[in-house]
């Protein structure tokens, strides 16, 4: 009976060995997989700006075809928009005088 129950306690003992070495690779798998996903998280963040730009410029560019059909009056139309924009400067700097 005493030898049993010291062979019980070494089974035991080699359990508690086996499992702790198994927590250990769990906790380090936990850790690598919470750095992955933080990384992946930052990743999201730069994306997600990317797709906010990409439907800015979208947006621009589907104004500026609405604006005009072909590549020459693309060009008179900011031509005309940049000549408006320095009168209103002009406009705005003379009533600064006033």
């Amino acid at each position: 009976m005493a030898q049993s129950l010291i062979t019980l306690l070494s089974q035991i003992g080699d359990k508690i060995t086996e499992l702790e070495a198994i927590q250990q690779q769990l906790y380090s798998r936990i850790k690598v997989l919470e750095e992955e996903n933080e990384d992946l998280r930052d990743q999201l963040k730069e994306k997600q700006q990317l797709l906010k730009q990409a439907n800015i410029d979208k947006e621009f560019l589907t104004m500026s075809h609405r604006l005009a059909d072909s590549p020459d009056s693309i060009i008179s139309t900011r031509r005309r928009i940049a000549r408006l924009i320095r009168t209103i400067d002009n406009c705005i700097s003379m009533l600064k005088e006033e």
